[in-house]
């Protein structure tokens, strides 16, 4: 088995927050996941102690959902410049309360297959998905390296009113599709030279569609909105273009 993901998990205490466990995610050569808890800190030397550590096998019908015959398969082999998005595995816990997993995979890949029909230049290409065993393991989009969170973070230059109206024309084009984003914040924009690119569709729905679970950015969309509205969509514009004018 390899470490797929890990992360120190800190909890409060009085006006402080101070270490509690760490959780690993693992992988096997086959596919296999499995997760683990301990009290150590998995940043010091975290490959050499995985056998003692007491495993738990994440079920496949727990994350994976079933695929339709109809969704579009990935290219194989895959090439070097496509992306490939599984979900983080980090929050996963064998209780009732586990994230909705499949579900927020479904909710993209009916989103990607109606943009895959319906493309746009702002929009990222989405490339299909990765099945086995009948289910969905992972969808594949065309790559790129930055996002605009890190453009303007690292103060790059770039034209910012070509910026706006390419992430306003693909906000636009989604909506005359009937389709919400509900998730736009600039780490959910890539940049390709001055050239916005939107992608992260697991919030995605039909408008007036019930949102679920997973909807939203804090400080980037609308509180408490329940329901796939271009408002919410607008209110990240907006958010976005006060994001890149004061930068």
């Amino acid at each position: 088995m390899e470490i797929h993901e890990k992360a120190q998990i800190f909890i409060e205490k009085g006006a402080d927050y101070i270490f509690d466990h760490s959780k690993i995610i693992l992988r096997t050569a086959n596919d296999e996941y499995f997760y683990a808890k301990t009290s150590h800190s998995i940043f010091r030397n975290p490959q050499n102690n995985i056998d003692q550590l007491d495993t738990i096998q994440i079920p496949a019908e727990h994350v994976w959902p079933l695929a339709d015959p109809n969704f579009t398969r990935a290219p194989e082999p895959l090439a070097s410049t496509c992306y490939l998005k599984r979900p983080s595995l980090l929050y996963y816990e064998n209780t009732p309360e586990k994230p909705d997993y499949g579900g927020q995979i479904l909710t993209e890949v009916e989103a990607c297959e109606v943009l895959r029909v319906h493309p746009h230049p702002n929009i990222v290409q989405y490339l299909g998905c990765i099945v086995k065993d009948g289910r969905v393991r992972g969808l594949c989009f065309t790559k790129y390296s930055r996002t605009l969170s890190q453009v303007l973070k690292d103060g790059t230059p770039f034209h910012r009113g070509h910026c706006l109206r390419g992430i306003e024309a693909g906000v636009r084009h989604m909506h005359d599709l009937g389709l919400v984003h509900n998730d736009l914040n600039p780490t959910n924009i890539m940049m390709d030279g001055d050239k916005p690119i939107i992608i992260d569709f697991d919030s995605c729905k039909r408008e007036g569609e019930k949102l679920g679970l997973k909807a939203g950015t804090c400080g980037w969309t609308l509180d408490n909105s329940n329901y796939a509205s271009r408002d919410n969509d607008f209110y990240s514009l907006s958010q976005i273009q006060k994001a890149i004018i004061e930068q």
